[in-house]
């Protein structure tokens, strides 16, 4: 077990607090970067610069104020982050509608973080509802290919590996990023043939990390999600893990009900099936999810929530109300703060 050095004091549980990252002055991103470097860290620092990074790929403090691009480049900075690139269908318009992703590097280390869930984008909605499951092809080049991580998806080199099936909604959407993640991965890649690029995501964002890390095969990527859903079914998560890289790391904070929906079954697996799950207290230990506390998250979560919103009735006012723990415990600000208390000062 990893015990917190610190306690910091969390949002309030607010549906606001879930729905947003925190105001400008509620939340410093990278602000220990210097003390706790990403290149001399452990899984639990790079886990920590990870979440940050994907709580900062929302670009916002609420549901008008967005995060301006001098915004963005000084906390990037903060990280030593000196280049960035936005991806999205408009990414000189990053308030537009659609997945969103950021590409942050430096010599040392680059970080693909991927934009989750927004509650005002009712794409994201879509992506997360449909859950048909469809087939992913294994678009990962040969090992006698000599430069694997520069392989398109206009090639596929393994055609008779193992078939696998995936959440639609979810391959739809990497499917709107996918050249341009795909270029940002290469070109970095070109240039620093052996530097660590950390996939990062929370909610929909993880969920969009994992399906594209299992696209790559690359010793160097390493995989970090938040509040992470399942993606895909038993195949697939052992094509994921039997990728090469620099680890596969899946964090749950307490009951994150996110993390239980599509439910646990011979079609849906979380991978790993191992996760480092945050407790009220703070403490980091592994963990694993079943079908049994699937259902029991998915009750109270459904029966916490105030009648109106279980209506579909969302007043504007709604956002200031108390919403179910398990709820709360998806915000992302949850997951950097827990993170970073316990990372050694």
């Amino acid at each position: 077990m990893i015990e917190p050095f610190t306690h910091t004091a969390l949002l309030d549980g607010t549906l606001r607090n879930l729905y947003f990252p925190p105001e400008k002055d509620q939340y410093a991103y990278f602000k220990r970067a210097a003390q706790s470097p990403f290149v001399q860290g452990d899984t639990i620092t790079k886990a920590a610069w990870a979440a940050d990074a994907s709580m900062l790929s929302y670009a916002r403090y609420n549901a008008t104020d967005r995060m301006s691009d001098d915004d963005l480049k000084a906390n990037f900075d903060r990280a030593g982050l000196n280049a960035y690139r936005k991806i999205g269908v408009t990414p000189w318009q990053w308030t537009a509608p659609g997945p969103k992703a950021v590409f942050a590097c430096c010599a040392d280390f680059a970080i693909l973080a991927f934009r989750g869930t927004e509650a005002d984008d009712s794409g994201d909605a879509f992506y997360d509802a449909d859950i048909l499951l469809v087939p992913e092809h294994d678009y990962r080049p040969s090992a006698a290919d000599p430069h694997p991580a520069l392989q398109h998806l206009t090639s596929i080199t393994q055609p008779f590996s193992r078939p696998c099936l995936v959440h639609r909604g979810f391959q739809m959407a990497l499917g709107q990023l996918w050249d341009q993640v795909h270029q940002a991965v290469c070109d970095y890649r070109q240039q620093y043939p052996d530097k660590e690029i950390q996939f990062a995501g929370h909610s929909l964002g993880g969920a969009l990390a994992l399906l594209a890390f299992s696209r790559f095969s690359d010793e160097h990527i390493s995989l970090y999600t938040f509040g992470c859903p399942r993606v895909g079914d038993g195949p697939f998560r052992d094509r994921v893990l039997s990728n090469p890289g620099m680890g596969q790391f899946r964090f749950v904070n307490l009951n994150d009900v996110v993390t239980h929906v599509p439910l646990e079954s011979l079609l849906y697996r979380h991978v790993p099936a191992q996760c480092y799950r945050i407790d009220q207290q703070g403490n980091i230990d592994e963990a694993s999810d079943s079908f049994h506390v699937d259902i029991q998250a998915l009750d109270k979560a459904v029966h916490g929530l105030p009648a109106s919103l279980r209506a579909g009735l969302l007043r504007e006012d709604a956002s200031n109300i108390p919403a179910p723990s398990s709820v709360v415990d998806h915000s992302p600000a949850r997951y950097c703060m827990r993170l970073w208390d316990c990372v050694e000062p």
